[in-house]
C-alpha cells in the first residue's frame, strides 16, 4: 500500500464537547502529523505533537497509546489503506472511551 496515505483519527474532546480531528501520514522515520493547532514531524509512536495537542485540550490517553501507533506505522506497508484505517478508528474510540471514563 502507498505509505502517502493519510489517515485520521477523531478524537472526544471533553473541553469543546465534540471530536477533533487529527491526521497522519507515514514518513520514513515516523509521521506527518497535523491538527488544527499544530502540524509537523513525529515519531513513530506519535512524539511529541500528537501527546502536546492532546494536552493542550485536557484529553486523556490510555497508557501505552504510542505502543500502538507505533505498531500501526510497522503495518501500513502491509495492510491496505481500510485496514490501516480501521485501526486508527479503533484507537480513536479507545481514547475516546478512555476520556469519557475519567469524567
Amino acid at each position: 500500500m502507498s505509505s502517502a496515505s493519510r489517515f485520521k483519527m477523531r478524537i472526544y474532546s471533553p473541553r469543546w464537547e465534540h471530536r477533533d480531528l487529527y491526521h497522519f501520514k507515514k514518513t520514513r522515520g515516523g509521521w506527518e502529523f497535523e491538527n488544527y493547532r499544530c502540524k509537523g514531524e513525529v515519531d513513530k509512536g506519535g512524539n511529541p505533537l500528537f501527546y502536546k495537542a492532546l494536552a493542550s485540550d485536557s484529553i486523556s490517553y490510555p497508557d501505552h497509546l504510542e505502543v500502538y501507533i507505533s505498531s500501526t506505522w510497522e503495518k501500513v506497508d502491509t495492510l491496505n489503506k481500510v485496514q490501516v484505517q480501521n485501526i486508527f478508528d479503533e484507537l480513536s474510540e479507545w481514547i475516546s472511551a478512555s476520556e469519557n471514563n475519567l469524567h
